[in-house]
């Protein structure tokens, strides 16, 4: 008698789901750091979108371990940690993951200088939603100043950020080669 059925089956050992699990642990752990950057007093009020330069670069990068799931999440425990509108943030990082999945493969064909305006341009849109949505929440338009340097923070961070999550991409897949 030999054994049958689904019990008995190899087990799928390839599973993207704890890559995924991974990546929203992170950026996570991003957004927590954010916060701990507002108790700074350079950045009081205006810390940089550190979670949004993460998720940039893993949908851009790593499109199979980023769901819309995982742009929710982060965006979730960023829209928690900062007090903002609850799903604000996360409604804007959904979108980010959204059209990243269209643009991935013009993004990839380009230089860096196309990566650096797209993100620009997609950093401005995050915050233009949440500015629209707290406007119409709230029937008045907040001090545009700390919303002018959380943008221009995050633009000049990005590229520091897009060299030290490659450089650990590079450390990690040159120690899976060696096992």
């Amino acid at each position: 008698m030999t054994p049958r059925g689904r019990f008995f089956q190899k087990a799928e050992i390839d599973s993207d789901w704890p890559f995924q699990f991974l990546v929203v642990f992170f950026g996570i752990v991003l957004a927590i750091f954010e916060g701990s950057l507002a108790l700074w007093p350079s950045f009081y009020g205006a810390t940089p979108l550190l979670s949004l330069i993460f998720l940039y670069w893993v949908s851009l990068h790593h499109e199979k371990y980023v769901a819309l799931v995982s742009g929710f999440l982060i965006g979730l425990a960023s829209d928690l940690l900062f007090s903002d509108l609850i799903g604000g943030r996360a409604t804007a990082y959904i979108a980010v993951v959204f059209v990243m999945n269209i643009r991935r493969p013009k993004l990839l064909q380009g230089e860096f200088r196309d990566l650096w305006l797209e993100f620009s341009v997609v950093t401005v849109g995050v915050m233009l939603f949440q500015l629209l949505a707290f406007c119409a929440l709230n029937l008045a338009i907040p001090a545009l100043t700390p919303v002018a340097f959380q943008i221009g923070v995050t633009m000049i961070l990005f590229p520091i950020g897009y060299v030290i999550l490659s450089a650990m991409n590079m450390a990690f897949n040159r120690i899976k080669s060696s096992t």
